[in-house]
């Protein structure tokens, strides 16, 4: 008997069977960074990426970008300038901005950085076996969650039950 709860509940449990992938994937990557005597985290890439393709690129576009809060965003380029991968300026033209740049300890790892990327991609492409169909249910489950949210639905559900 299976006795994995959160697999035997199946589609209703997502969130969390979403979440615990998530997490495996990132615990093991923070294993190999430290591993690697790398002093990052495994969701940083993404901001690397959009600052190094846009140097003085602003807290708001990247989290836009990315579909982050704000909140989320400022936290983790705080991490990053603390580990010395980001320079934060004010926007000379919008003092209200905070806009980033890469640091030259970031520029200087960024070609192994990328290579681990690259690397990555091709692992995750092994561990889905080569079919990437998934990635067409993320896309309708993410676009059908940004018409309504998950809790906005279970509430609808819950008002017409009683009424």
């Amino acid at each position: 008997m299976e006795n994995d709860l959160v697999k035997l509940l199946g589609y209703a449990n997502l969130d969390t069977r979403l979440k615990r992938i998530s997490d495996k994937m990132s615990h093991s990557l923070r294993a190999m960074y430290h591993e690697l005597q790398l002093d990052t985290e495994p969701n940083w890439y993404l901001v690397l990426w959009i600052v190094q393709d846009k140097p003085g690129v602003s807290v708001m576009e990247i989290a836009s970008s990315l579909q982050f809060t704000h909140q989320s965003v400022m936290k983790m380029t705080s991490k990053m300038m603390a580990k010395g991968y980001l320079e934060r300026e004010k926007d000379p033209l919008d003092k209200r901005k905070t806009i980033f740049y890469l640091t030259q300890k970031a520029t200087d790892k960024m070609p192994l950085f990328t290579h681990i990327w690259e690397i990555g991609k091709t692992v995750t492409l092994e561990l889905l076996q080569g079919n990437t169909e998934i990635m067409q249910h993320l896309e309708r489950l993410e676009k059908n969650l940004e018409n309504r949210s998950f809790g906005e639905r279970i509430s609808e559900n819950l008002k017409k039950q009683h009424s």
